[in-house]
């Protein structure tokens, strides 16, 4: 028996910043995309933190480009945490695996949406 497999999830989220916030409806996750991509006009309007860094990011046609690095806090399916974004010139927004990592969640692959991946709010398992 042959299982459908979603290519593209979508979801809704809240991006923060210090200056306000910005809801993403119908936002892109690609897990396989490291980083958060959002354009740099929402990164401002919201007050990211940037945080100096550039990355440089393989795409998928093959070219390579350097891309500014912000912290911003993203809020979705009830959870919520800070999580690192990048952008570029002629960035579309797209939610990244950093992203589900950081809040714990996971991609359905047959239904395409988020689903926990852990425990609210538990990032590892620490005995001393």
């Amino acid at each position: 028996m042959s299982v459908p497999v979603v290519s593209t999830a979508y979801t809704t989220a809240l991006v923060k910043g210090e200056k306000g916030q910005r809801d993403m409806q119908r936002i892109p996750i690609d897990t396989g995309a490291f980083f958060t991509i959002l354009p740099s006009e929402i990164l401002f309007e919201i007050g990211a933190y940037p945080e100096n860094l550039k990355a440089r990011l393989e795409l998928e046609r093959g070219d390579s480009l350097e891309a500014w690095v912000y912290s911003v806090v993203v809020a979705a399916q009830g959870r919520e945490d800070v999580t690192l974004a990048v952008t570029f010139e002629g960035a579309q927004p797209v939610l990244g695996a950093k992203f589900l990592e950081d809040l714990g969640l996971d991609v359905d692959s047959e239904s395409g949406l988020l689903e926990p991946s852990r425990h609210h709010g538990f990032a590892f398992n620490y005995e001393p």
